[in-house]
Parts: structure tokens; sequence; C-alpha cells
């Protein structure tokens, strides 16, 4: 098994590659004639939405045609372990990417490009539309909740040894590392904001996190990885996508992660509670985990801010990167200005009335 590291800054990983190459990838390696190649948002790896008509029928088959970037690439169990994971999750009933075999046999390969070595794979599309593209309401903000907590749980019934001791910079536990691109933030006083924050994070929370109850957790439930579907004038989630921060780590991780992308969407610091209550109807959250929720939150803010913009400084043409910092930061901004207390009975408050209202108390 390979030994897991993480990004350094300055470190190129992102693929190069051409439309001629992307051609001859899906022809040789998956014997596929594309109808058409349209290009998907992507932060480390780049991803392509791959249309094609069948032969003699009107049927269209869709697809996502994945290049790793070369960090990631370098660990084939990691690929082993994702497939395997959603395998197994589509065999439970989870609507998610499905793995297809290239012409060998494999479900990835090791290709040479310009940039290096790089994994390719090609993932069935989920139809529908992404949460950032959609207004949730408070019951698809619950709904979010509860699939989150089932998902993990489910999680449960599935092992492999990669995430025994898989690493990345978006993990919680890496925080410390974070740090090191925070010469990026040009903005002294931002810098010096999310700086406090990581230091009140590890201090609060990372000395205690062998305490915490563990599992494997998807590890990025944001507006970009939820497909929802419209259900007469409902907005209904459907399913989960992109796998890639798949980790062994804290339940109370996995909560924070979706609420912070939730916040960014929505905007209001209220939707929280919505989705707690959700959550809470699958794992009741516990009373330390709660006391924590509100700092390891504000540190996915910061975390996200952080890379966001080293991001966009190596690379100013993927604007994909900044889709979230303004509204992240704007969010970060209104949890900084209360205190602990506030926020958590604000949100006790909002997830009691909701359960209220769905029981039809009110």
């Amino acid at each position: 098994m390979n030994e897991p590291q993480l990004l350094k800054p300055g470190e190129n990983i992102k693929i190069v590659i051409t439309d001629g190459e992307v051609l001859k990838i899906l022809k040789t390696i998956y014997g596929i004639v594309p109808q058409s190649i349209v290009e998907l948002n992507g932060y480390d790896d780049r991803n392509y939405k791959i249309t094609v008509k069948c032969p003699n029928t009107a049927q269209v088959d869709e697809y996502v045609l994945k290049f790793l970037n070369s960090l990631d690439s370098k660990d084939t169990s990691l690929m082993e372990g994702q497939s395997g994971m959603l395998l197994f999750l589509n065999s439970s009933g989870v609507t998610c990417p499905k793995p297809i075999k290239n012409v060998n046999g494999t479900y990835f390969s090791i290709e040479n490009f310009v940039s290096g070595q790089h994994c390719v794979r090609l993932l069935e599309y989920i139809p529908g539309s992404i949460l950032k593209d959609v207004h949730p309401s408070p019951s698809l903000f619950y709904q979010i909740g509860k699939f989150v907590a089932e998902l993990d749980r489910l999680l449960k019934n599935f092992y492999h040894p990669v995430y025994d001791t898989h690493q990345s910079l978006w993990m919680f536990e890496s925080i410390p590392s974070v740090k090191k691109f925070l010469f990026a933030i040009k903005d002294d006083a931002k810098r010096e904001i999310i700086n406090t924050i990581f230091e009140e994070f590890e201090n609060r929370v990372l000395s205690i996190s062998h305490n915490l109850e563990r599992g494997m957790i998807h590890g990025d439930v944001n507006e970009h990885n939820i497909i929802v579907q419209h259900n007469n004038d409902k907005c209904e989630l459907k399913g989960v996508i992109d796998f890639g921060d798949c980790q062994n780590s804290c339940y109370l991780y996995e909560l924070a992660i979706t609420i912070t992308y939730m916040l960014i969407v929505s905007r209001d610091l209220n939707v929280a509670g919505y989705v707690l209550a959700g959550y809470n109807t699958v794992r009741k959250i516990t009373d330390d985990e709660y006391s924590l929720l509100k700092i390891c939150i504000m540190s996915r803010l910061g975390q996200s801010y952080t890379m966001g913009t080293y991001s966009y400084l190596r690379d100013p043409k993927n604007a994909y990167v900044l889709s979230s910092l303004k509204d992240g930061w704007e969010m970060l901004m209104k949890l900084n200005e209360e205190s602990e207390k506030e926020t958590l009975n604000k949100w006790t408050l909002t997830l009691n009335n909701y359960n209220h209202f769905i029981s039809g108390s009110i």
C-alpha cells in the first residue's frame, strides 16, 4: 500500500489534456464513439459528460469520464476502494455513480499524459439537477440531513483497507497542514481570522477527536454533489455524487461538512436546524458533538476559503474554485459575530419548531 501524501504549496497535480486525447481514451480504453463531450466542473480533477447514442435505437446513454489528479492517481488502492464502495452502495439501493469496466475488464487504468500519470475512470451519469441550481426548501434540507446519516449508517457495512491510512488536505485532520496555504489570502485581517479559527479547532476538537464516534463518511456533501429531482411541485433528494473524499473519520465532521455547504447555498444560518432535524431521525448527535459543531463548521468554511483562494491563485481560469468563496465568507462572518451559545440555541429552536411542524403539532 502506498504511503499517503498531501498536496504541497506550488505542486501541479491537475491533468493537462487535449480534446483529441479525451476522444482517443474513449475509443481505445472504453470502445465508445461519443455523440457529444462536455467538460464539467472540477477542482483538481477533470470531468467530462459523455453522451452515446446506441446504434439502431433511440436510446441514449450518459457517462462521466474522470481524469484524476496526479497525486491521487499514485495510490491505485484508493481507486480500488472507491470502486468497491460505489458498487456496494449501488447494490444497497443508493443512487450514486456506478463504475463502468474498460475494455480490459477493470474499473480504472493509469495512462500517461504530458502532465504525468493519471487515473482514468468511467462512471454512469446521474441525471437531475444539482442542489446549487434549485431553491431548496426546509423539507429538502431535512431530507439531506436524514440521507447523510443513513448513508453513514449503511457504510458501516463497507470496508476497504485503503481507508485505514488515506489522507488528504480536505480532511479535518489535515487542517494543521492547510495553514501552509494561508499565504494565498492577501487580506491580513481575513488570514488572521481563519488562523485563529484553525487554532481553536486544533485545541478543542483535534485534541479529543479520538473520543468521538467514527466510521466511513462521504466527506464532501456539498451543493455541487447533491442531485435532486422535481416530483410534481416538490424538489426532492435523488442521490449523491463524487466519492473522492470518502474517508474513515468522525461522524461529527460529516454533519459539519454537510451543514457548511447548506449554509453557503442558502445564506441562512437557520438552515442548520433543518439539517439537524433530519439527521437526528437516524443518528442522534451527542451533547459533546453538538458543543463542537459550530467550530467545526467555521473551520470547514476557513478550510474551503483557504484552499479555494490558493487554487484560484494557481489557476485563475478555473472559476469553479471561486464558486462558494464569497457566500462562504459571508456565512463565516455571521457565525463569527454570534456567541456559540446563541448560535446553538438558535439551531435547537429551529430543529424543535420544524419537528413540531412535520408532526402536525402546529
